[in-house]
């Protein structure tokens, strides 16, 4: 049980740092000047999306998420390219 319970305090800490680097991103932004509201959005929700592709890789690691597509990012960001939006 030792050994669960390091595996499972390491998949706490692993996730509270993912919330915490998303927090202080999305505090950057709302920091920055919001002119551009349609960008500021975007930008926000890329943050949030890359949170949640690393909480899915760690539930993966751990064999509790099925579903988990290493490539997702990439084809994520690849379709932001195709319509020239910056993030």
């Amino acid at each position: 049980m030792a050994n669960y319970e390091k595996r499972k305090e390491h998949l706490l800490n692993d996730l509270t740092t993912i919330i915490e680097k998303l927090d202080g991103n999305l505090a950057k932004l709302e920091d920055i000047d919001a002119s551009n509201y349609r960008k500021h959005s975007l930008k926000k929700w890329y943050e949030e999306k890359k949170a949640i592709h690393e909480i899915k890789k760690l539930l993966h690691d751990v064999n509790k998420y099925e579903k988990y597509d290493e490539k997702e990012m990439d084809k994520f960001e690849k379709e932001f390219e195709e319509y020239d939006i910056w993030l």
